[in-house]
């Protein structure tokens, strides 16, 4: 009898010996599948779909400011700040990649590629709302060679390149480890075989320590099956969130098979845009949806692609609608996984009315251009029409004014006052249209080459214009004010003249006070800002932009002399050294003229 439970006690032990081995051995073994398939998966589909994130953002940024750009409706860009959360994203995936200084650099040229990116368009939002559509377009224009949307593509696509060779190395380092549980499980089994052997020997004398081995091994098996219930679950919500990325992206994506370039999987966005099934799609290959032409070039990009599996690609494609209409797409695709088969997952973005934009933007832009070329030579014939018809006028005017001042020298007193005063009237009118002619003369004298530019001290050009007016300062009593003047880049004698033309109108419109000019410059980026001050009878705002307008007067010429022309004069000079000049004034405190005279860069 004792024999006999000896017996069953042993065989009990060896059987229940041989099932701790198998499930050690299965539990292992499973453990090992889950962890390599849990934690590399669930990393790199984060990090693949916070990048995916990012670069959405930025896309539908884009697409809402350039709908802005060509339709004007506000709607779309909403307030700045409320559609732009491509720093958020940005500031996720740098926390999720912290342990890689690799993707920490690339997130950071990211931020400031997204940044420029963000403030070009920002920029180009601003001056559609201003009305200002000529520099919006030549914003765009540079925005589209600078190419920061293009770069923020590629850095991505470095980021999901490395972050694949990343998995790659866990699942290396995986498997070594793997090979390592074996070896340790490997001498676990030669263990409970020695244990075995123990047991069979001393069965009798371990039978209670058998009950603990067993409780214990229970426990561990009701342990490891909840944590194979969290890693299945950590999976399953990963997977999900993958598919949402893939689905419900608002940018069209499909995977196809890299071999036989069928589809296997597209997305709602993709379906929407080409009016294929899902079904359809799936009875297609990408040929497909090719225009003929473009066949061959398709067929060596895959010829490309099969050569380099792992090749990263992107570029500019005309894709078929079901309805025959071809459209315009940039393509990004990398290689996947998928079911076991290699893949490449593309992602489309429809540049179909942005690539009609900016060729209209090219034809407004050549029109302007043309535009432009055909003013410039339009204002340089009349400059010329004035030189020459000025010229031309100068004497026969000098013959008529001459004989009427020797009317008036011979005959005056002899005739009667109505005479007198007709043949003064004659003079007058001869001397003032002299004058004028003279004007004109000296207005069309200011081009716009820049052959006469040097270096001008302005305070020894100001210092010279004092000493022309020497004579009428002394007369009026007036105090003359200058501060430290710079330094320019210009035409000396231009610049004379402008100064000269300010400080003559500053003493001759003074008021019932002593006249005080004060004249000050102070630097500004990238120019000079000049103002010229009286305390004299000054201007009504009405009139600012007026006076400088060629022949324009605000008060009768027996009150103040002069043709109207000094301040047009000094308007083309100014715009000659690439600057603007303007006035500030009231009645009461005088007028105050301020002008900008650019630095040399």
């Amino acid at each position: 009898m004792r024999t006999a439970r000896d017996k069953r006690l042993i065989n009990g032990m060896i059987t229940a010996t041989a099932g701790v081995l198998a499930i050690v051995v299965l539990s292992i073994w499973q453990y090992r599948r889950i962890q390599d398939t849990g934690l590399t998966i669930r990393h790199t589909n984060q990090v693949l779909f916070n990048t995916d994130e990012v670069l959405s953002e930025v896309m539908q940024y884009q697409l809402n400011v350039k709908n802005f750009l060509l339709t004007g409706d506000s709607a779309v860009v909403g307030q700045g700040s409320d559609t732009w959360r491509v720093p958020s994203s940005i500031a996720a995936l740098k926390t999720l990649t912290a342990d890689n200084p690799g993707q920490q650099l690339h997130i950071d040229t990211l931020s400031r590629y997204a940044e420029k990116d963000r403030a070009v368009l920002a920029e180009a939002v601003r001056l559609r709302r201003s009305g200002n559509i000529t520099g919006m377009s030549s914003l765009m224009a540079v925005e589209a060679t600078t190419g920061y949307f293009n770069q923020i593509q590629a850095i991505i696509g470095r980021m999901q390149s490395e972050e694949r060779q990343l998995l790659d190395l866990r699942r290396q380092a995986n498997q070594h480890k793997a090979f390592q549980l074996q070896c340790v499980l490997w001498s676990l089994i030669a263990a409970v075989v020695i244990l075995a052997l123990v047991i069979f020997r001393w069965a009798q004398l371990d039978l209670h320590r058998e009950k603990i081995a067993r409780e214990q091994l229970d426990r561990f098996n009701q342990e490891l099956e909840r944590e194979v219930q969290l890693k299945t679950a950590s999976l399953q919500a990963s997977e999900d969130k993958y598919k949402t990325l893939f689905y419900k992206s608002p940018l069209p994506k499909w995977i196809y098979d890299e071999m036989t370039l069928q589809f296997l999987e597209v997305n709602e966005a993709a379906i929407r845009l080409y009016g294929y099934s899902q079904e359809q799609f799936q009875q297609m290959t990408i040929m497909d949806i090719r225009p003929e032409e473009d066949k061959p070039r398709l067929v060596a990009d895959v010829e490309e692609v099969r050569r380099h599996p792992g090749i990263y690609m992107e570029g500019q494609w005309r894709h078929t609608k079901q309805g025959g209409e071809t459209i315009d797409v940039d393509i990004i695709a990398h290689p996947i996984d998928f079911d076991g088969r290699k893949a490449r997952m593309v992602v489309a973005n429809d540049i179909t009315e942005q690539n009609r934009y900016e060729r209209e933007m090219r034809r407004l832009n050549n029109d302007l251009g043309r535009r432009a070329d055909e003013l410039a030579a339009s204002n340089a014939e009349l400059e010329r029409f004035a030189y020459i018809a000025s010229h031309d006028l100068q004497e026969p005017l000098r013959m008529v004014s001459s004989f009427l001042q020797l009317l008036q020298k011979k005959y005056s007193g002899q005739m009667d006052a109505k005479a007198d005063q007709y043949i003064h009237y004659a003079v007058d009118g001869a001397e003032r249209m002299k004058a004028l002619i003279m004007d004109l003369l000296e207005y069309s004298r200011v081009g716009t080459a820049r052959e006469g530019f040097g270096w001008v001290d302005t305070a020894e050009v100001m210092s010279e214009v004092g000493e022309i007016f020497r004579e009428k300062i002394v007369t009026a009593r007036a105090r003359i004010e200058i501060g430290e003047l710079p330094k320019v880049w210009g035409d000396k004698i231009q610049l004379a003249q402008l100064l000269q033309n300010l400080v003559s109108n500053a003493l001759k419109y003074h008021s019932d006070r002593s006249p005080v000019i004060r004249i000050r410059a102070e630097g500004e980026d990238g120019h000079w800002l000049f103002s010229v001050q009286d305390n004299g009878i000054g201007i009504d705002p009405l009139f600012f932009d007026k006076i400088f307008i060629i022949f324009q007067r605000l008060h009768n010429r027996n009150d103040y002399s002069g043709t109207g022309i000094g301040l047009a004069v000094c308007k083309k000079i100014v715009e000659r050294h690439g600057g603007k000049i303007w006035v500030e004034s009231d009645q009461r405190s005088g007028s105050t003229f301020f002008f900008t005279i650019n630095k040399k860069s």
